[in-house]
């Protein structure tokens, strides 16, 4: 080390260390001495707020002494050690004063001045009931008499024991009216904490003050509802037993929540009835099978919001024979539209009556049907609408009932035609060029296209190219148009070179196609 270096550190230390040795002592510390320990930059705020702790004040601090020592750098542990020895200990400095007094008063007139009033901690709610997953306030107020006191870092201890909470106990600062408010993250679960109010230091306050926290259930949110279907048979029954079980979004159990069971619609019959749930969000009720006239939902539902839906449906067993779809069947259309007629599925029993409000089930392959259930009629009939897919060729719509499984077919035709292909041995050509070889005969396959890509019929297409052969071999003086010949989708053109040269082929049916076409001498 240089020596240059060394001096400067002797004379830091020379700076430093007689104000920190003269604060080593049990005397409390002066506002003189906190401003020396906050100016000597050697001196770190932990040592000056340890050094508060151990020693306190001589002083009770004012509101300009509070802003004094901010102003000097006193950080948060300085003004919560501070705080914290002005709220655990009386004022000493009138205690010091008048043993350092050079009064001729006799010693009694000292030790009978008034005691300093007593810190008092009070919570201004000592239960704070809160729903789950909320924030509680915990309010405190600290006074000294009828004086509040500010800048009092107060802790609440246990509340890191909060399940879902942040995992250390949370903390508050009183502010000028002495009041200081807890934040505390209430948790998912229900459970009743209990807390004291401690200063930040972990000491005790005078009564020990309590509070507890209550976390209640939130607003129900889903209910388990058994059985969710009642069969209902055509004699006359004794009454269903519906079990219900209410928890909120976090899966808590909701007690004391009325309940109401009631019909989607009053002609079903079903008299509405309210319940309590009990303590594990639980309740009961009792439907008459007898006074039920027609099949229908049951809601259930609180707070004026359905939380769960019972279905009662006539049952018994299902005629295979006669269940499926009656009307609409092997209609055809063209790709991407409605069908004009929709699809009628029916539902009968072994004994041949209709089976109303039984839920039938679609689902469909190239095709999209307008809703994927639906409930049976008084005539035991559902219908769907149904629109055709974008691919040519069959579409199926699947009906499922209870064990019942039953398939409809549609067909798809292509659209109009928006795209005219030209193909030479597999390649597309149209828009490009070509070259051929003199008296070689060569084919151009033609397909159309849909605006979905499907291959349209070529039927209409090949009778134009027929009307048009003698035409084209009476104009063109490099190519000859041999024939056409046609499959159901595609068109195939022969032509014959006869001179050699260039020229633009236009194949024009409705839809437009050109080729370039560059005739060359045979090769040798």
């Amino acid at each position: 080390m240089s020596a240059a270096m060394r001096g400067w550190l002797s004379g830091l230390v020379a700076l430093g260390c007689p104000v920190l040795v003269a604060a080593q002592g049990t005397e409390p510390l002066r506002k003189t001495d906190l401003i020396r320990l906050l100016s000597n930059p050697v001196i770190r705020k932990a040592e000056v707020a340890d050094l508060v702790r151990r020693n306190c004040l001589a002083f009770r601090p004012t509101e300009r002494d509070w802003a004094d020592l901010r102003d000097l750098g006193a950080d948060a542990d300085v003004m919560s050690s501070i705080g914290g020895c002005t709220a655990g200990q009386p004022s000493r400095a009138g205690v010091r004063l008048a043993s350092t007094s050079t009064s001729t008063a006799p010693p009694t007139a000292a030790a009978s001045a008034p005691a300093e009033p007593r810190l008092t901690v009070t919570l201004l709610s000592g239960r704070t009931a809160v729903p789950a997953a909320s924030e509680a306030l915990i309010r405190v107020s600290v006074r000294r008499g009828n004086a509040p006191q500010r800048a009092v870092t107060l802790a609440l201890r246990g509340s890191s024991s909060i399940t879902g909470g942040t995992g250390s106990d949370a903390q508050a600062l009183t502010d000028d009216s002495g009041l200081a408010v807890f934040r505390v993250p209430a948790g998912r679960q229900v459970a009743t904490y209990h807390f004291e109010v401690v200063l930040a230091t972990g000491a005790a306050l005078p009564g020990r003050p309590t509070a507890d926290l209550v976390v209640r259930p939130g607003r129900p949110a889903v209910a388990d509802v058994r059985p969710a279907r009642l069969e209902l048979g055509g004699v006359p029954e004794g009454p269903f037993a519906v079990q219900a079980t209410v928890r909120d979004s976090f899966g808590n159990p909701v007690p004391n929540e009325p309940l109401e069971l009631r019909p989607e619609h009053a002609d079903m019959g079903v008299a509405a009835d309210t319940r309590a749930t009990d303590s594990l969000g639980r309740a009961a009720f009792l439907i008459q099978a007898a006074a039920v006239r027609r099949p229908g939902r049951i809601e259930l539902r609180s707070r004026g919001e359905r939380l769960a839906v019972v279905e009662a449906v006539f049952g018994g067993p299902v005629s295979r024979a006669g269940t499926g779809f009656v009307s609409g069947g092997g209609q055809r259309g063209v790709a991407r539209t409605l069908l004009p007629e929709a699809l009628v599925f029916q539902a009968h029993s072994a004994s041949g009556r209709p089976m109303p409000g039984r839920v039938v089930v679609f689902r469909s392959r190239n095709a999209q049907v307008t809703r994927d259930s639906a409930v049976t009629d008084s005539a035991g009939r559902a219908r769907v609408d149904v629109t055709l897919g974008s691919q040519a060729g069959l579409a199926v719509v699947t009906a499922s009932f209870d064990s019942v499984q039953t398939a409809e077919t549609l067909h798809v035709d292509p659209g109009p035609a928006v795209e005219l292909i030209v193909e030479r041995d597999g390649a597309r050509v149209d828009g490009g060029r070509i070259i051929v070889e003199r008296d070689v005969p060569f084919s151009l396959t033609l397909k159309a296209r849909d605006g979905y890509g499907n291959l349209i019929p070529t039927v209409s297409l090949s009778r134009t190219l027929q009307d048009v052969l003698r035409q084209y071999n009476a104009r063109s003086q490099l190519l000859r148009l041999v024939g056409v010949e046609s499959d159901s989708l595609t068109a195939a053109i022969k032509f014959r070179p006869v001179a050699a040269g260039m020229t633009s082929l236009t194949i024009s049916a409705g839809l437009t196609a050109t080729v370039a076409v560059e005739v060359v001498s045979p090769r040798r």
